[in-house]
Protein backbone atom coordinates (compact mmCIF):
# COMPACT_ATOMS: atom_id res chain seq x y z
CA UNK A 1 0.00 0.00 0.00
CA UNK A 2 2.90 2.49 0.95
CA UNK A 3 6.63 2.09 0.66
CA UNK A 4 8.77 2.06 3.93
CA UNK A 5 10.58 5.05 1.85
CA UNK A 6 7.21 7.51 2.07
CA UNK A 7 7.26 9.99 4.43
CA UNK A 8 3.90 8.82 6.55
CA UNK A 9 2.91 10.86 9.21
CA UNK A 10 1.15 8.79 12.24
CA UNK A 11 -2.12 10.40 11.35
CA UNK A 12 -2.27 9.51 7.29
CA UNK A 13 -0.70 6.12 8.37
CA UNK A 14 -3.80 5.09 10.63
CA UNK A 15 -6.00 6.35 8.05
CA UNK A 16 -4.04 3.89 5.68
CA UNK A 17 -4.08 1.05 7.66
CA UNK A 18 -8.07 1.61 8.74
CA UNK A 19 -9.23 1.04 4.68
CA UNK A 20 -6.03 -1.65 3.98
CA UNK A 21 -8.53 -4.29 3.91
CA UNK A 22 -10.90 -1.71 1.59
CA UNK A 23 -11.66 -2.42 -2.20
CA UNK A 24 -12.50 0.34 -4.03
CA UNK A 25 -12.73 -1.29 -7.60
CA UNK A 26 -16.07 -3.46 -5.97
CA UNK A 27 -17.01 -0.24 -4.02
CA UNK A 28 -17.24 2.65 -6.49
CA UNK A 29 -16.03 0.46 -9.75
CA UNK A 30 -12.27 2.19 -9.45
CA UNK A 31 -10.65 5.28 -7.54
CA UNK A 32 -12.64 7.86 -7.53
CA UNK A 33 -11.07 11.20 -8.83
CA UNK A 34 -12.30 14.89 -9.47
CA UNK A 35 -13.52 14.09 -12.59
CA UNK A 36 -16.25 11.63 -12.85
CA UNK A 37 -18.69 10.33 -15.21
CA UNK A 38 -21.67 8.02 -13.82
CA UNK A 39 -23.98 6.06 -16.20
CA UNK A 40 -28.23 5.79 -14.80
CA UNK A 41 -28.33 2.18 -13.49
CA UNK A 42 -31.48 0.78 -14.47
CA UNK A 43 -31.50 -0.82 -10.94
CA UNK A 44 -31.60 3.48 -9.64
CA UNK A 45 -33.53 4.41 -12.19
CA UNK A 46 -36.30 2.18 -11.16
CA UNK A 47 -35.92 2.96 -7.60
CA UNK A 48 -37.17 6.81 -8.33
CA UNK A 49 -39.54 5.69 -10.62
CA UNK A 50 -37.82 7.96 -13.45
CA UNK A 51 -39.81 6.37 -16.74
CA UNK A 52 -43.37 6.87 -14.96
CA UNK A 53 -42.54 9.56 -12.55
CA UNK A 54 -45.45 12.37 -12.01
CA UNK A 55 -42.89 13.92 -10.43
CA UNK A 56 -41.11 14.34 -14.02
CA UNK A 57 -44.39 16.43 -14.98
CA UNK A 58 -45.35 18.27 -11.97
CA UNK A 59 -43.25 21.72 -12.41
CA UNK A 60 -43.64 22.54 -16.10
CA UNK A 61 -41.78 22.75 -19.23
CA UNK A 62 -38.61 23.61 -19.87
CA UNK A 63 -36.49 26.51 -20.96
CA UNK A 64 -35.71 26.55 -24.61
CA UNK A 65 -32.34 25.08 -25.16
CA UNK A 66 -31.20 25.95 -28.35
CA UNK A 67 -33.89 25.13 -30.94
CA UNK A 68 -34.93 21.68 -32.04
CA UNK A 69 -34.80 18.35 -30.43
CA UNK A 70 -33.09 20.32 -27.75
CA UNK A 71 -36.15 22.98 -27.38
CA UNK A 72 -38.17 19.55 -26.29
CA UNK A 73 -36.62 18.29 -23.12
CA UNK A 74 -37.57 17.20 -20.53
CA UNK A 75 -36.89 18.51 -17.02
CA UNK A 76 -33.22 17.24 -15.78
CA UNK A 77 -33.45 15.24 -12.88
CA UNK A 78 -30.71 14.10 -10.76
CA UNK A 79 -28.45 11.16 -11.27
CA UNK A 80 -29.14 8.77 -9.31
CA UNK A 81 -26.03 6.81 -9.63
CA UNK A 82 -24.08 10.43 -8.70
CA UNK A 83 -26.09 10.74 -5.83
CA UNK A 84 -25.57 7.11 -4.85
CA UNK A 85 -21.85 7.69 -5.07
CA UNK A 86 -21.58 11.41 -3.51
CA UNK A 87 -23.52 9.61 -0.55
CA UNK A 88 -21.68 6.68 -0.18
CA UNK A 89 -18.50 8.44 -0.50
CA UNK A 90 -19.06 11.70 2.10
CA UNK A 91 -21.36 10.11 4.22
CA UNK A 92 -22.27 7.50 6.56
CA UNK A 93 -25.23 4.94 7.50
CA UNK A 94 -27.37 6.98 9.94
CA UNK A 95 -26.20 10.20 9.13
CA UNK A 96 -28.92 12.97 9.01
CA UNK A 97 -28.32 14.26 5.61
CA UNK A 98 -30.39 17.75 5.00
CA UNK A 99 -31.26 18.67 1.70
CA UNK A 100 -32.65 22.75 0.93
CA UNK A 101 -33.89 21.91 -2.73
CA UNK A 102 -36.00 18.50 -2.40
CA UNK A 103 -36.52 18.42 -6.32
CA UNK A 104 -37.70 15.46 -7.73
CA UNK A 105 -37.38 12.17 -6.16
CA UNK A 106 -33.22 11.01 -6.62
CA UNK A 107 -31.89 12.16 -3.46
CA UNK A 108 -34.54 11.80 -1.04
CA UNK A 109 -35.19 8.03 -2.38
CA UNK A 110 -30.94 7.12 -2.29
CA UNK A 111 -30.41 8.79 0.72
CA UNK A 112 -33.00 6.30 2.29
CA UNK A 113 -31.46 3.14 0.53
CA UNK A 114 -28.22 4.12 1.78
CA UNK A 115 -29.40 3.90 5.36
CA UNK A 116 -29.27 7.50 6.32
CA UNK A 117 -32.12 10.21 7.39
CA UNK A 118 -33.72 12.75 5.21
CA UNK A 119 -34.64 15.84 5.95
CA UNK A 120 -35.89 17.64 2.95
CA UNK A 121 -37.45 21.58 1.67
CA UNK A 122 -39.31 22.27 -1.43
CA UNK A 123 -41.52 25.40 -2.47
CA UNK A 124 -43.56 23.53 -4.28
CA UNK A 125 -46.45 21.55 -2.33
CA UNK A 126 -47.33 19.20 -5.05
CA UNK A 127 -43.99 18.15 -5.32
CA UNK A 128 -43.36 17.27 -1.53
CA UNK A 129 -46.52 14.71 -2.14
CA UNK A 130 -45.35 13.37 -4.69
CA UNK A 131 -41.93 12.73 -3.52
CA UNK A 132 -43.81 11.77 -0.11
CA UNK A 133 -45.91 9.16 -2.32
CA UNK A 134 -42.71 8.01 -3.95
CA UNK A 135 -41.34 7.23 -0.91
CA UNK A 136 -44.26 5.17 0.47
CA UNK A 137 -44.23 3.38 -2.45
CA UNK A 138 -40.27 2.66 -2.64
CA UNK A 139 -38.77 3.03 1.13
CA UNK A 140 -41.82 2.02 3.38
CA UNK A 141 -40.00 0.26 5.89
CA UNK A 142 -37.88 3.88 6.17
CA UNK A 143 -40.80 6.14 6.19
CA UNK A 144 -40.05 7.20 9.42
CA UNK A 145 -36.73 8.00 8.73
CA UNK A 146 -37.87 10.73 6.25
CA UNK A 147 -39.19 14.14 6.91
CA UNK A 148 -40.27 16.46 4.13
CA UNK A 149 -41.31 19.85 4.31
CA UNK A 150 -43.41 22.02 2.20
CA UNK A 151 -41.19 25.67 2.91
CA UNK A 152 -38.10 27.99 1.74
CA UNK A 153 -34.70 25.58 2.24
CA UNK A 154 -33.00 28.97 2.35
CA UNK A 155 -35.04 31.09 4.66
CA UNK A 156 -34.31 31.63 8.31
CA UNK A 157 -37.53 30.92 9.46
CA UNK A 158 -36.72 27.60 7.91
CA UNK A 159 -34.06 26.73 10.67
CA UNK A 160 -35.48 28.01 13.54
CA UNK A 161 -36.26 24.57 15.28
CA UNK A 162 -32.45 23.91 14.44
CA UNK A 163 -31.54 26.68 15.74
CA UNK A 164 -33.80 26.96 18.90
CA UNK A 165 -33.46 23.50 19.89
CA UNK A 166 -29.35 23.62 18.49
CA UNK A 167 -30.10 20.80 16.52
CA UNK A 168 -27.25 19.57 14.04
CA UNK A 169 -27.20 17.89 10.67
CA UNK A 170 -24.39 15.39 9.62
CA UNK A 171 -24.43 16.33 5.93
CA UNK A 172 -26.37 18.68 3.29
CA UNK A 173 -26.62 17.64 0.14
CA UNK A 174 -28.89 19.57 -2.62
CA UNK A 175 -28.51 20.43 -5.78
CA UNK A 176 -30.39 24.50 -6.25
CA UNK A 177 -32.16 25.48 -9.88
CA UNK A 178 -29.83 26.86 -12.24
CA UNK A 179 -30.85 30.32 -11.78
CA UNK A 180 -33.76 30.58 -14.46
CA UNK A 181 -32.84 28.26 -16.98
CA UNK A 182 -35.85 25.90 -15.83
CA UNK A 183 -38.95 27.76 -14.38
CA UNK A 184 -40.47 25.73 -11.64
CA UNK A 185 -43.11 26.08 -9.28
CA UNK A 186 -43.31 29.75 -8.88
CA UNK A 187 -44.91 29.38 -5.49
CA UNK A 188 -43.46 31.32 -2.28
CA UNK A 189 -39.59 31.01 -2.17
CA UNK A 190 -38.13 29.52 -5.68
CA UNK A 191 -35.71 30.57 -6.38
CA UNK A 192 -35.87 30.29 -10.39
CA UNK A 193 -38.60 32.95 -10.68
CA UNK A 194 -35.78 35.34 -9.43
CA UNK A 195 -33.04 37.74 -11.14
CA UNK A 196 -29.49 36.69 -10.44
CA UNK A 197 -29.01 39.48 -7.74
CA UNK A 198 -32.10 38.48 -5.63
CA UNK A 199 -30.74 34.41 -6.27
CA UNK A 200 -27.68 35.01 -4.93
CA UNK A 201 -29.05 36.86 -2.11
CA UNK A 202 -31.36 34.02 -0.77
CA UNK A 203 -28.00 31.61 -1.55
CA UNK A 204 -26.59 33.77 0.86
CA UNK A 205 -29.08 33.36 3.63
CA UNK A 206 -29.10 29.40 2.89
CA UNK A 207 -25.00 29.52 3.41
CA UNK A 208 -25.59 31.68 7.02
CA UNK A 209 -28.22 29.16 7.36
CA UNK A 210 -26.17 26.01 7.26
CA UNK A 211 -23.52 27.22 9.11
CA UNK A 212 -25.72 26.93 11.89
CA UNK A 213 -26.59 23.39 11.48
CA UNK A 214 -23.89 21.93 9.97
CA UNK A 215 -21.52 19.63 12.80
CA UNK A 216 -18.43 21.12 13.26
CA UNK A 217 -15.33 19.37 10.91
CA UNK A 218 -12.03 18.63 12.89
CA UNK A 219 -9.00 17.53 9.87
CA UNK A 220 -6.89 17.21 12.88
CA UNK A 221 -9.32 14.68 13.96
CA UNK A 222 -10.42 13.41 11.56
CA UNK A 223 -14.49 14.09 11.23
CA UNK A 224 -15.65 15.35 8.46
CA UNK A 225 -19.62 16.97 8.21
CA UNK A 226 -19.93 17.95 4.25
CA UNK A 227 -21.93 20.65 2.93
CA UNK A 228 -22.55 19.32 -1.00
CA UNK A 229 -23.95 21.17 -3.42
CA UNK A 230 -24.13 20.49 -7.28
CA UNK A 231 -23.91 23.72 -9.39
CA UNK A 232 -24.23 24.94 -13.21
CA UNK A 233 -23.44 28.14 -15.17
CA UNK A 234 -25.51 29.73 -17.70
CA UNK A 235 -24.55 31.34 -21.15
CA UNK A 236 -25.60 35.38 -20.83
CA UNK A 237 -24.83 36.26 -24.51
CA UNK A 238 -22.23 39.34 -24.52
CA UNK A 239 -22.10 39.03 -20.51
CA UNK A 240 -20.39 36.28 -20.56
CA UNK A 241 -20.63 32.52 -18.45
CA UNK A 242 -22.67 32.81 -15.01
CA UNK A 243 -20.79 30.52 -12.95
CA UNK A 244 -22.54 28.97 -10.02
CA UNK A 245 -19.31 27.43 -9.67
CA UNK A 246 -17.19 30.60 -8.20
CA UNK A 247 -20.52 32.51 -6.94
CA UNK A 248 -21.27 29.84 -4.52
CA UNK A 249 -17.57 29.38 -3.19
CA UNK A 250 -17.34 33.17 -2.49
CA UNK A 251 -20.48 33.32 -0.87
CA UNK A 252 -19.71 30.09 1.40
CA UNK A 253 -16.26 31.08 1.72
CA UNK A 254 -17.83 34.85 3.34
CA UNK A 255 -19.97 32.57 5.92
CA UNK A 256 -17.24 30.78 7.10
CA UNK A 257 -17.11 27.73 5.29
CA UNK A 258 -14.16 26.39 3.68
CA UNK A 259 -13.77 24.44 -0.32
CA UNK A 260 -12.69 20.72 1.13
CA UNK A 261 -12.91 19.21 -2.51
CA UNK A 262 -14.49 19.75 -5.92
CA UNK A 263 -15.43 16.77 -8.44
CA UNK A 264 -16.61 17.14 -12.24
CA UNK A 265 -18.96 15.26 -13.77
CA UNK A 266 -19.12 14.92 -17.62
CA UNK A 267 -23.06 14.39 -18.40
CA UNK A 268 -24.66 13.11 -21.44
CA UNK A 269 -25.43 15.66 -23.53
CA UNK A 270 -28.40 14.60 -25.96
CA UNK A 271 -28.96 18.20 -27.56
CA UNK A 272 -25.18 18.25 -28.86
CA UNK A 273 -26.10 17.10 -32.03
CA UNK A 274 -28.15 19.62 -32.84
CA UNK A 275 -26.54 23.10 -31.18
CA UNK A 276 -22.96 22.49 -31.97
CA UNK A 277 -22.77 24.30 -35.31
CA UNK A 278 -24.47 27.60 -33.54
CA UNK A 279 -22.31 26.81 -30.40
CA UNK A 280 -19.21 26.94 -32.52
CA UNK A 281 -20.28 29.30 -34.60
CA UNK A 282 -20.49 31.68 -31.62
CA UNK A 283 -17.16 30.04 -30.25
CA UNK A 284 -17.47 28.32 -27.25
CA UNK A 285 -18.07 24.40 -26.31
CA UNK A 286 -20.92 22.22 -26.03
CA UNK A 287 -21.15 22.32 -22.00
CA UNK A 288 -21.14 18.62 -21.18
CA UNK A 289 -20.63 19.39 -17.30
CA UNK A 290 -21.90 20.12 -13.57
CA UNK A 291 -19.42 20.93 -10.45
CA UNK A 292 -20.30 19.64 -7.09
CA UNK A 293 -18.75 21.92 -4.51
CA UNK A 294 -18.00 20.19 -0.61
CA UNK A 295 -18.02 22.56 2.32
CA UNK A 296 -16.83 22.03 5.36
CA UNK A 297 -17.06 24.32 8.86
CA UNK A 298 -13.85 23.53 10.47
CA UNK A 299 -12.88 23.56 14.61
CA UNK A 300 -9.65 24.82 13.73
CA UNK A 301 -10.77 28.24 12.20
CA UNK A 302 -12.95 29.05 15.13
Amino acid sequence: MYSKKQNITGKTKKLLDDNKDFNFKERFGGIPKSIMKFKKSKKLMNLIEYDNSELGKVEGAAKARGGGYAKKLRYSIYNPDQAYFILDYYTRPGDVVLDPFMGRGTRPIITLHLDRKYIGYDTSKKTVELNQGLIERKMNDKVDNAKLIHGDGTSAESYKEFINRDLKVDAVFTCPPYYNIEKYSGEDGDLSQLKQNKFDDRINEMFSNLYKVIKTSSYKDVEFYPVIITVGSLRKGNKGIIDMDRVFQNIAIDNGFVLHDKMFTENLTPGAGFTFRRNYGYRFLTKNHETTLIFMKYKELN
